[in-house]
């Protein structure tokens, strides 16, 4: 199992570096996937609630939303936003016998948590964040809307990988047993910590201003293992160990990006901010 999740963490890293650095309809495509594939999972996990979400209306949903975002349309963005709303309590009533207010609510949830992660990635990736932050980005060594979504996958990894590997070599306190009893207090000091060494490294080699560079290295420290933990309670309410089986060794989509999910929008937010 070990050597499986390392082969598969080798060549999924590899691979997403790769459609990064690319970038383009490549990356849109992918991020357009793993949308659907984790909304799928949701709608699996969430079934097991009895919930009836709008698993079509939910895909067709997504698909919209990301491709009005990737060819620039800010209006069709709200169309779709207002009309998924409007929709999903109008069925409460069309079809009162069949559709509740907390399927309504399911799907909200599910439509929320995973494609506003991975439209955050899709947007740091587009470049207008980087282009309207061009003063801060005028000496880094890689074209900046690159830059801003490694340094944002880096520093997640290394939040992953230092609290496991901190948390397995000297966790003993349990950090909270009732909703991960696998994450430990010195596993999450030791992911805080290398998230931001990770993005200070990252940031110098690069040659990113440090002091954003230490701000967005809290916010990932932060943002990221609270994303763990959103998918993990989801998880252990719904009595299931993984979201999926797509990724050998990892699990399915949520699993291996629920840090992400959580990091990318907060990461946004704060260049957005700043921008």
């Amino acid at each position: 199992m070990l050597i499986k999740r390392i082969l598969t963490g080798i060549i999924g890293g590899a691979l997403t570096i790769f459609i990064i650095y690319e970038g383009n309809w490549l990356f849109f495509i992918m991020m357009t996937l793993l949308a659907l594939v984790g909304w799928y999972e949701y709608g699996n996990l969430v079934r097991k609630l009895k919930a009836n979400i709008s698993d079509r209306v939910g895909a067709v949903w997504i698909i919209c939303f990301l491709s009005a975002y990737w060819f620039g349309s800010m209006k069709l963005m709200m169309l779709f936003a207002v009309g998924m709303m409007l929709w999903l309590l109008l069925q409460t009533v069309l079809w009162h016998t069949k559709v509740k207010p907390s399927d309504s609510a399911y799907t909200v949830y599910g439509l929320l948590y995973i494609t506003g992660g991975f439209w955050a990635m899709l947007a740091l990736r587009s470049g207008l964040i980087a282009s309207s932050m061009i003063d801060n980005l005028t000496n880094v060594m890689l074209e900046p809307a690159r830059f801003l979504l490694f340094l944002l996958i880096f520093s997640t990894w290394a939040s992953d990988t230092f609290a496991f590997a901190v948390g397995k070599f000297m966790g003993k306190t349990k950090l909270c047993p009732a909703i991960s009893p696998g994450k430990t207090t010195e596993g999450a000091i030791g992911g805080f910590v290398g998230t931001i060494i990770t993005a200070l490294i990252f940031s110098l080699i690069f040659q990113f201003s440090l002091l954003h560079a230490l701000a967005i290295g809290i916010i990932v420290a932060i943002a990221a293992p609270l994303g763990d933990l959103v998918e993990s309670i989801l998880k252990r309410t719904c009595n299931v160990k993984d979201s999926g089986t797509l990724i050998p060794g990892h699990g399915g989509v949520l699993d291996r990006f629920d840090s992400l999910l959580f990091a990318a929008p907060a990461v946004y937010v704060y260049l957005a901010l700043i921008s």
